[in-house]
């Protein structure tokens, strides 16, 4: 069984700044959503619901991390994504 670490608190203080910016980048994602949704753009709502899944994987990434429950493939993928 692998020996617990602590994580430095550099490393903290990142990763806080990471869920923080999560935090900002889903209200400015809620108002182009609200506004995509008035004009019934259904593919830049559905872009918008590609961006709202990324965002979340890295906010649970980050706080996973955070706890030291980070897994490796946790983001695994996300590169690819936005090519189209």
């Amino acid at each position: 069984m692998a020996t617990p670490t602590r994580i430095a608190n550099k490393t903290l203080w990142a990763l806080e700044d990471i869920i923080a910016a999560t935090r900002d980048a889903r209200s400015a994602w809620q108002i182009v959503h609200r506004q995509a949704a008035k004009y019934m753009d259904p593919v830049m709502l559905f872009k918008l619901a590609e961006v709202s899944d990324t965002l979340a994987r890295i906010e649970a990434t980050a706080r996973d991390a955070r706890q030291d429950q980070y897994r490796e493939d946790s983001l695994a993928g996300l590169s690819g994504r936005g090519s189209k």
